[in-house]
């Protein structure tokens, strides 16, 4: 279990650097918001969390240690497109 906990915030972190990089620009700060929101999501998902709204809340907490200063995108935008991206990922794993 704690592996596929673990592969799945690798791929939150891979899969948000993504999104942020194609939704607006690559910049370097893209990465500290991926890397916070996939710790994030392995905290919640070690300790049973599977609430996405209460996951959402955390996020939005951890990525506050970000500096947003030089980047397109903000806390509740990239934790809101994290959280999609997770949604959209359950959907598609539960119709396999």
């Amino acid at each position: 279990m704690i592996f596929s906990i673990l592969q799945e915030s690798e791929w939150l972190e891979v899969a948000l650097l993504k999104w942020l990089d194609d939704e607006y620009c690559p910049e370097p700060t893209n990465s500290d918001i991926s890397m916070v929101a996939a710790q994030s999501y392995y905290k919640s998902l070690i300790s049973k969390q599977t609430d996405l709204g209460e996951i959402l809340l955390k996020m939005v907490r951890d990525l506050e240690t970000v500096s947003f200063q030089q980047s397109f995108h903000g806390v509740f935008s990239s934790a809101n497109a994290a959280i999609n991206l997770i949604t959209q990922r359950i959907e598609s794993m539960s119709g396999q």
